[in-house]
């Protein structure tokens, strides 16, 4: 098999093998490969270029996903795989990694005030939704224990405010129950602010 390359978009250079397109590499890399133009590649070889290539690529996609927000360590490396494969999307957490781009537990407190304080979700959802991205159960019960947490009170300050209009007809309440349900609260502090509140609960 014979090697080709011809330039490509940015930084990236398209190679050709018997003259047919078969990956895109930076480059960087393929500068530092040592192969020449015309020069002959081993299936082995090949697949080399292509494991750096996907490997490369993994990398490169990662890190623009972090520019755009934060993830945990198995969220990215689950989006990653499933677009490069196993392999490159681990040897990619693992370079990311070691520049210290990714932090379990400052993404857990990040996303469990953002979810707390922005979308208003009682402990259970919270810790539903970390569960989810991966986060390790003690770091998120290192995390959710230092919330001044009081449930109902909560749930009273939404009412009175947010869905204060909801209150009018059982047909909303009901709807505002399971919206709370939900949310995370349990059945028990949803009826209790309800009843502080001087609201009837729906039946």
């Amino acid at each position: 098999m014979i090697i080709t390359s011809k330039p490509g978009n940015g930084n990236k250079v398209h190679i050709y093998i018997d003259n047919k397109y078969t990956l895109t590499l930076y480059d960087d890399f393929w500068y530092r490969s040592g192969y020449s133009e015309g020069q002959e590649i081993t299936e082995d070889e090949l697949a080399s270029l292509e494991g750096e290539a996907g490997f490369r690529s993994a990398y490169e996609k990662g890190l623009k996903y972090l520019s755009m927000r934060g993830y945990s360590e198995k969220e990215l490396y689950n989006k990653l795989k499933m677009k490069f494969g196993d392999e490159a999307a681990s040897r990619a957490i693992d370079k990311i990694n070691s520049f210290g781009y990714l932090n379990d537990e400052e993404y857990c407190r990040e996303y469990t005030e953002y979810l707390f304080k922005v979308k208003k979700y009682d402990i259970k959802r919270i810790s539903y939704e970390l569960k989810n991205k991966g986060i390790d159960p003690e770091t998120i019960d290192n995390t959710l224990k230092i919330l001044d947490n009081e449930p109902i009170q909560r749930i009273i300050d939404m009412l009175g405010s947010k869905y204060e209009k909801n209150l009018e007809n059982e047909k909303d309440r009901k709807r505002l129950v399971n919206r709370f349900i939900r949310m995370g609260y349990s059945y028990r502090d949803i009826k209790d602010a309800f009843s502080e509140m001087g609201v009837e609960m729906p039946q």
